[in-house]
């Protein structure tokens, strides 16, 4: 490592907080979104910042980052007075943020995206890209990103995408570093590797502020807490040592929630609605089969790249497959896309790509609600009226619980629970037989998660078809009838849920690992 790169990650010789907001006020028309709030990040610690959806932290981390001002408050940095106009400034002072969505250059190499803020700074000049790539060696090796510099980006897995953009954020001299939800998106595996580069940063100096939703995550990574709840400071700054999970969920919400509230459906007859056999997908030239019955919550259970959302897409016609048969209620179904599974097929499918794929984020709430029923709500005159939409969009925002003022509210300014709530009822607005539900609620807080939890409970007890495809064990645990367990791009087995956690999370696991019994897969077909 360069004696640069040693220097820069270095314990800072503050004795009191490297950041220190005090008594912060930030309002926009019509909201407070933060109301003297304080917070404080003690030299060479991992801090979490915790917080529903809407509850401060996005306009919190603005203003730590330069994107925002606050309207009343002051701002202590390194143990001095501090005025952060912008981002760049920010940059330049020894902070640095590491947002959940992508930030990087495909056309550009890993040495390049390292140190991009030099490529950029050099713009008047030629590139050495030699000498970038041998400058952006020592920072992948901080963060334990062992791939030559000099490949492109495009091949690299998003756990290294992650890792890209922390080694960009070190090369600038950051000594704060701000992370939002870095393992939103990842595997476990990825995300248990990713959390020891996060020990290593601060246990070599790096003040580190932890955003993230997955209390699990904050118990075994951060020294300590702030909570903030309808913009205000639920709690100062907690040692997380000793801290309960219910007390630390009641602070975010107000309330604790149990996990295992929703029982254990009572088993009957019921008729297959959607029958798949030996279907391959662009994961896996391999078949998979599965049965899914009337009313019933299918969960779907791996790790990210296990194979599980290829299936799901192959069986709507969102990806072109050959091979293998769909019986929809007992016709053979040839989909060619996701209208024909709609309005043929009567299938739906929330995207666990919600930024990219799950809504126009553009346009309103109405307008998003509305989309896939246009033809529905027209006229014999093919007319479309805005009171139609907007009394749509006014239903699901009320069964929802969307939380916006007006169903006008552009879809871009809502929280991520928010925006997820307007991709389900999109689809249930087109009132599904069967759903496959994709990671509904990754980067969702714990209070909008229990939300869309009864949600899709309500609907396999109304009658609905539900595959749920996630990787939260507990999620999977809490919802499903029962569980097809993936690995290696196709179905390793099937694990009933009795919603006993440890014995269910161990039966999943011995799958995953390989210590399944074969006999599983066939079970998965048999229903």
């Amino acid at each position: 490592m360069s004696a640069a790169a040693s220097a820069q990650v270095s314990r800072d010789a503050t004795s009191g907080p490297v950041l220190e907001l005090t008594g912060v006020n930030k309002s926009y028309p019509g909201v407070r979104a933060l109301v003297d709030v304080s917070f404080a990040l003690e030299p060479g610690t991992v801090h979490a910042l915790l917080g529903e959806n809407g509850a401060g932290k996005s306009t919190l981390i603005r203003i730590i980052s330069g994107v925002e001002r606050p309207d009343s408050g002051t701002y202590r940095l390194f143990g001095g007075a501090a005025e952060i106009r912008n981002p760049r400034q920010a940059n330049q002072k020894g902070i640095s943020v590491v947002h959940q969505e992508r930030n990087l250059v495909s056309t550009f190499t890993v040495g390049e995206n390292v140190l991009l803020d030099r490529i950029i700074g050099d713009g008047t000049r030629l590139i050495d890209r030699r000498r970038i790539h041998e400058d952006a060696l020592p920072f992948m090796e901080m963060v334990g990103l062992n791939v030559p510099p000099t490949h492109g980006v495009g091949t690299l897995s998003a756990a290294q995408q992650q890792l890209i953009e922390i080694a960009r954020a070190l090369s600038t001299n950051a000594r704060i570093l701000l992370l939002d939800e870095p393992t939103a998106s990842i595997s476990l595996k990825e995300a248990s590797a990713l959390i020891q580069t996060i020990r290593k940063l601060r246990d070599r100096g790096t003040s580190i502020i932890f955003v993230s939703h997955k209390l699990e995550e904050v118990f075994a990574l951060c020294d300590s807490v702030n909570v903030l709840r309808d913009g205000r400071n639920a709690s100062g700054r907690l040692p997380v040592k000793g801290l309960a999970r219910d007390e630390l969920i009641s602070l975010m919400v107000g309330r604790t929630y149990a996990t295992d509230a929703l029982p254990v459906r009572a088993a009957r007859p019921r008729e297959p609605v959607l029958e798949v056999v030996d279907r391959p997908t662009e994961a896996t030239v391999r078949g998979s089969s599965f049965t899914l019955h009337r009313g019933e919550i299918l969960g779907w259970y791996g790790l990210v790249g296990s194979g599980r959302t290829e299936l799901a897409r192959s069986v709507i016609g969102a990806d072109s497959i050959s091979g293998g048969t769909v019986t929809v209620r007992g016709r053979q179904a040839n989909i060619r896309s996701i209208a024909d599974a709609l309005h043929r097929w009567r299938i739906g499918y929330v995207s666990e790509n919600r930024q990219l794929e799950g809504l126009f984020l553009i346009h309103s709430i109405q307008r998003n609600i509305a989309a896939p029923i246009w033809k529905r709500l027209r006229t014999g005159f093919g007319l479309l009226f805005g009171r139609d939409e907007r009394r749509l969009a006014e239903e699901y925002k009320k069964s929802l619980g969307i939380r916006t003022p007006s169903v006008a509210t552009v879809v871009a300014s809502l929280s991520g629970g928010n925006k997820q709530k307007v991709s389900l009822g999109k689809w249930l607005a087109t009132k599904p037989e069967i759903l496959f539900i994709d990671e509904p609620t990754v980067g969702i807080d714990v209070r909008t998660k229990h939300e869309i939890h009864q949600v899709i409970f309500n609907l396999g007890e109304a009658g609905t078809s539900v595959v749920l495809i996630s990787s939260d064990m507990p999620e999977m645990i809490r919802l499903a009838d029962r569980i097809l367990v993936f690995n290696g791009g196709t179905i390793a087995g099937e694990v009933p849920n009795n919603k006993n956690y440890d014995e269910v999370s161990r039966r999943i696991m011995s799958l995953i690992m390989g210590r399944g019994s074969p006999a599983g897969a066939e079970a998965a077909h048999a229903g």
